[in-house]
């Protein structure tokens, strides 16, 4: 539809700017957790766990999402997009629940799991990877016998729970 939408602007001579098209292109919507803001960006995690932990610089176009939203740890609903050499958010937030600060601080592990394997990304969004289907998604072993190297997939919310199992054993 997107492509449909592009072609239909070029042919009724309104073209979309280059920037604003790539961006648009790049956009991916769905549910975020929104951990918290530095001085310069808000800190984004997917609300699904990857072996591969993914985390995002957000910088948002007009009002910072916490003046938007009166705080921080919380699940949203909006989409991010590669504009101007940063992901952005357009602001365009629904559905927001609240994070308690046990789930707080496990998504913080997990951020220190995304940077510790250099998947903190702060001027593009990477390569879009499939998540397993529900069926294939399973929770890590607590036993000490099992010895995997990183987090396996993983459909919860406590994301650094699972970090803390590998871990451990």
């Amino acid at each position: 539809m997107l492509q449909a939408a592009l072609a239909a602007l070029r042919q009724a001579n309104d073209p979309l700017p280059d920037d604003v098209q790539s961006a648009v292109t790049s956009m991916r919507a769905g549910r975020w957790v929104y951990l918290r803001d530095t001085a310069h960006y808000s800190i984004f995690l997917p609300i699904t766990v990857h072996e591969d932990a993914q985390a995002y610089a957000v910088k948002s176009l007009t009002t910072r999402l916490r003046d938007m939203t009166g705080c921080s740890g919380l699940v949203l609903q909006t989409a991010l997009m590669e504009y101007a050499g940063s992901v952005v958010t357009d602001g365009l937030v629904g559905t927001v629940a609240y994070l308690g600060p046990g789930y707080r601080e496990s998504y913080g592990e997990y951020l220190a799991q995304a940077k510790a394997q250099g998947q903190f990304y702060q001027t593009r969004l990477p390569a879009v990877t499939h998540a397993p289907s529900p069926g294939q998604a399973s929770k890590p072993s607590r036993s000490p016998a099992t010895k995997a190297p990183s987090v396996k997939a993983v459909k919860t919310v406590k994301a650094a729970k699972a970090v803390k199992a590998v871990k451990k054993s």
